[in-house]
């Protein structure tokens, strides 16, 4: 590596670090204090409370039409600042329009979503209003790579979401307390984001940007038109398998599913959003650059990530069958042999989801449907055609499905960072 790769991916693994020690800290917070909450909410309320977060899951991501990701690859700043106003815009109408989704499904009982009460539908309104705005400013401080700020608002949403979900169960609110505490933290962070924002948002905007939000729009078509059918895709990919646990096996069950994501999201949260972030902010100076730039960050970013991966994902995989009753309690034990059997999918999506906005930073994000599809299809389809032999034996199947559509996803990426390292500078500058 010349001296010149090695200043700036030692500049990318300091960015890491300090993006990723907010979101340690956030998740550290959060598995402290998941053995108190196993013990103030049974498995049926965290199924109910599992299929709230499957709806926000999913429709948190459409929100804002992806506009928000334009943010980190606009042209300048005064483009970011016109598409962040767009992104907080379009999320208000959408989170009511989705809202009313949600009360269709509710009042329809599509995939158990009738245990949910209708007073719900106002909570996920608020709820989907504060990720899109809490997104959009996200991705301009990561686009200005100010990522000290983000981390210090990772922090002030987990402990708001923590400390809300505790008081509210010992309370006795049930399940509701959980979902007061996940509205809570999406709320919190906001204000920090924003007042570091603001001055330059508005200094941009005076500049005639306000006037030009068609135009911006108009060039940013690829987010809503191509990144948010496959980010939708993508995301209930992620969301369907609980609610079809739910209807498949009982509510109980989709609740263990529950406790299983919610400790496996720790260090999936931690790895990938903030390397995701930051390879994401990098690729695109590399993308500019051309030549093997591109392909050389994506290689070195998945050998770190695949360590990383091993270290985390090995030990906890093979521990979780003994470890989840004692810290968790003995009627969460079974959930200890769910997230045994899944260690390959969470390996692989550790080692591969982080650097799949490489399709977008090439401008080939349709590319990704690919493996959307793949992800989505195969793992559902195994839930159902294993259903019959017991949920451990079904949640093994949907586990190698996965695995394997990631395992296809990251060759695809390989190669077409290698495809871009073939072209001329001058073509990548202009292309880009």
């Amino acid at each position: 590596m010349s001296l010149l790769a090695r200043i700036r991916y030692g500049g990318f693994a300091r960015q890491v670090v300090v993006l990723s020690s907010g979101t340690a800290l956030g998740q550290l917070i959060l598995v402290a204090a998941t053995p108190l909450l196993t013990r103030l909410y049974s498995p049926l309320e965290m199924g109910i409370f599992g299929l709230f977060s499957s709806f926000l899951g999913v429709a948190s991501v459409a929100v804002c039409w992806r506009l928000e990701m334009g943010i980190v690859s606009a042209t300048s700043r005064t483009e970011a600042a016109r598409l962040l106003l767009l992104s907080v815009l379009v999320c208000i109408p959408t989170s009511v329009a989705l809202g009313a989704l949600l009360a269709v499904m509710i009042d329809s009982d599509v995939m158990s979503f009738g245990l949910l009460p209708s007073w719900v539908v106002a909570a996920g309104c608020l709820a989907l209003v504060a990720t899109g705005v809490f997104g959009a400013l996200r991705y301009w401080h990561v686009g200005q790579q100010q990522f000290r700020v983000v981390s210090k608002a990772t922090v002030a949403q987990a402990i708001g979401r923590v400390a809300a979900s505790v008081g509210l169960g010992v309370a006795g609110l049930g399940w509701s307390g959980l979902l007061f505490g996940e509205l809570l933290g999406r709320l919190l962070g906001i204000t920090r984001l924003w007042q570091r924002a603001r001055n330059a948002v508005a200094a941009e905007l005076r500049h005639g940007g306000r006037h030009r939000l068609r135009s911006s729009l108009s060039r940013a078509w690829q987010y809503p038109v191509v990144v948010l059918p496959s980010s939708l895709i993508d995301a209930a990919a992620a969301a369907l398998p609980l609610p079809v646990i739910a209807t498949l096996f009982g509510a109980p069950s989709a609740g263990l599913f529950a406790l299983v994501w919610r400790v496996a999201s720790v260090p999936s949260t931690l790895i990938g959003a903030s390397v995701a972030d930051v390879f994401h902010a990098h690729a695109v100076d590399a993308h500019v650059r051309g030549g093997p730039e591109l392909r050389q960050l994506l290689l070195r970013t998945m050998r770190r990530l695949a360590v990383l991966a091993t270290g985390i994902y090995l030990p906890l995989c093979l521990l979780a069958p003994w470890a989840f009753g004692w810290a968790f309690g003995e009627q969460w034990r079974a959930s200890g042999w769910l997230m045994a059997v899944l260690l390959p999918m969470w390996w692989t999506g550790a080692v591969v989801s982080p650097v799949s906005r490489l399709l977008i930073v090439v401008g080939r994000p349709a590319l990704k449907l690919v493996f959307d599809l793949l992800y989505l299809v195969p793992p559902i389809a195994a839930l159902y055609l294993l259903q019959g032999r017991g949920l451990p034996m079904a949640m093994l199947g949907y586990g190698l499905a996965a695995s394997s559509a990631y395992l296809v996803f990251g060759a695809l990426l390989f190669r077409v960072a290698s495809a871009e390292g073939l072209r001329p500078p001058s073509a990548v500058t202009s292309a880009s």
